[in-house]
């Protein structure tokens, strides 16, 4: 199985086309016929791809972790295949996977923030503590609650280019 291959049945399962019992079977082949003695596995695809493997890795291990169908498993599953196909990098979506896997959170506290229902400094406390990469919490810590606005919408529509581009630019 490879990244597209899992990335097509995360978003038959997020769309309801596939049941997590289904997603778990095909993952069990997968995990079996890896061995668990690093000397013994295959390094091809390593080689290959390392930031595809990466990423492959971390959401096979994060859906077979989980024995729950929830909908916040399925809005995960959704956002991490989506994010891939919109910034067509695994290298991106990888470093982006805390972000993306606590989307809804941060899109709340966000809207809370900009109502004032919670403090700058409360805000900055959930950034400090939230394992986002260093670069986005540096853009968090410095962005107007305008850009956050902005951020939270992105993240809302699915705009995970845009939001690629608008970490690496001055929140304004």
């Amino acid at each position: 199985m490879t990244l597209h291959d899992l990335a097509e049945l995360l978003r038959g399962y997020a769309q309801r086309e596939v049941p997590l019992a289904t997603v778990h079977e095909r993952l069990r082949t997968v995990l079996a016929a890896d061995p668990l003695d690093v000397s013994a596995s295959d390094a091809t695809r390593w080689d290959a791809a390392p930031d595809e493997e990466r990423l492959f890795w971390r959401l096979v291990y994060l859906v077979d972790s989980s024995d729950d169908d929830t909908e916040e498993l399925r809005a995960a599953a959704g956002t991490v295949v989506d994010a891939l196909r919109d910034t067509g990098s695994a290298v991106v979506t990888h470093e982006l996977l805390p972000l993306l896997l606590d989307r809804s959170r941060l899109v709340g506290i966000i809207e809370k923030h900009r109502a004032g229902i919670i403090t700058r400094t409360g805000f900055l406390s959930v950034v400090a503590e939230s394992g986002y990469p260093a670069h986005v919490k540096l853009w968090l810590e410095h962005a107007t609650p305008a850009a956050l606005g902005r951020l939270a919408d992105r993240l809302d529509g699915g705009q995970y280019g845009a939001l690629v581009t608008a970490f690496e630019a001055r929140p304004e």
